[in-house]
């Protein structure tokens, strides 16, 4: 199959972000389909240049470990006016190139993945453009969130035209993707066929974690930490990420001398939390830059536990994908969750994730993990074991791949194999 990805804000290994999208058409590259990502070339997360360096072009091929990726020429940007523009460039070059490229070749799958609508809208022109089958990937559900958050109501003008995009999107699709374990339940109760619904949630690339690849920009981050039971937290820190509480167990812990926690990332709130800590005199806290996704798998390894927080708040109200947990998973670290039990659903219950609104309970869990080398390499083995069953790439992508044969060819995968 020749698939098409139109993804804003994807990004490879060797940059900063998630990987989504390139982990999934690696997969699908390596079983023998083409897989082109249309994508920004500047960086969302680190808000850097990636590939046109004082360069005029409007796009540029690359090709990535068998992945096509044809790179937008996006304008640069820190506050909101310059994301707009970013995101219109984005929409009208990636449109003309595609279009152009449906000339030359023809896709037998378009996928629109909407980090923002536009990107989905572009897809499906595309899409009709070749006559070839259109899958939307509803990453964010726009409008419900805000309406959720309270940010807007369901009858605001702004929310009443998304929603009249969404169902059109919805309309449109052969398949609708979802990220969330919930949200495919949002998309029935708009009116939409149940089997048109895939949950293709994030996922990790688990080979990245069994062929370590050391670094010295990671071995510098822990220099002095080589004793230490190091917690380790990779990602954003803004307002949904909730890092305050984080910073409040550690408080709690500064009687645990040999307790550090480790923060790697950027964003709004990190210099509020740097502060913060710089105040109160936390010497068990360190912060550090982000790092590419491909260096995420040795930097876990040199850690001993994974910690997440989730703001008790509408926008989990449809459930959660994120990356970090899947990469703690995979690196073999159990994970501390400051978080409502009520939103995590079944991975409360998962052996070595600990999940509590408490902060004395998990304060406590943490000691007592630190105290424990045999009881973590057990909740570790747990753990991989379990992510690779339900969320590596090679079973998510094996699960897509066969409903894109189902839909372009008519025949399972199973049955196409004998």
């Amino acid at each position: 199959m020749n698939i098409w990805i139109f993804n804003h804000y994807a990004t490879t290994p060797a940059h900063v972000g998630g990987t989504r999208h390139f982990d999934l058409a690696k997969h699908l590259s390596d079983k023998g389909h083409q897989v082109t990502i249309f994508a920004s070339s500047f960086n969302h997360f680190s808000k850097k240049e990636m590939v046109f360096h004082n360069k005029e072009n409007h796009s540029e091929i690359e090709w990535i470990n068998g992945i096509r990726y044809v790179w937008i020429n996006t304008p640069a940007y820190n506050k909101s006016l310059g994301r707009v523009k970013n995101i219109l460039s984005y929409t009208l070059k990636s449109y003309k190139i595609a279009m152009a490229a449906c000339e030359e070749e023809s896709p037998d799958i378009v996928i629109g993945s909407s980090v923002h609508p536009l990107a989905a809208i572009v897809g499906y022109l595309v899409a009709k453009k070749a006559s070839c089958k259109y899958y939307f990937e509803e990453r964010d559900l726009w409008p419900q969130t805000f309406v959720d958050f309270g940010k807007i109501s369901a009858s605001n003008p702004l929310a009443l035209v998304l929603y009249k995009l969404e169902s059109f999107l919805y309309e449109k699709a052969e398949r609708v993707i979802v990220l969330f374990d919930k949200a495919k339940h949002y998309v029935e109760s708009r009116g939409v066929d149940a089997g048109k619904v895939i949950y293709l949630p994030n996922g990790v690339n688990l080979d990245k974690y069994e062929q370590l690849e050391p670094t010295l920009r990671v071995d510098e981050m822990f220099k002095g930490l080589e004793n230490k039971f190091v917690v380790a937290y990779i990602g954003s820190h803004g307002v949904a990420n909730h890092l305050d509480p984080v910073i409040d167990l550690f408080s709690k812990l500064r009687e645990h001398p040999d307790i550090h926690l480790l923060l790697v990332g950027s964003g709004a709130q990190k210099q509020e939390l740097m502060k913060r800590v710089q105040e109160e005199e936390l010497s068990n806290v360190t912060f550090e830059d982000p790092v590419p996704k491909a260096q995420i798998p040795y930097l876990l390894s040199k850690a001993q536990m994974g910690i997440i927080s989730i703001l008790d708040t509408p926008l989990y109200k449809w459930g959660f994908s994120m990356n970090k947990i899947y990469d703690y998973m995979a690196a073999g670290l159990p994970i501390a969750m400051v978080a409502n039990p009520d939103l995590t659903g079944s991975l409360r219950s998962v052996k070595g994730i600990y999940v509590q609104d408490q902060l004395e309970e998990l304060q406590q869990v943490i000691v007592n993990s630190s105290g424990s080398a045999q009881m973590r390499r057990e909740e570790g083995e747990f753990l991989q074991e379990y992510v690779r069953k339900h969320y590596s790439w090679e079973v998510l992508g094996d699960q897509l791949e066969s409903v894109m044969l189902n839909d372009v060819e008519g025949v399972s995968r199973n049955e196409k194999a004998v």
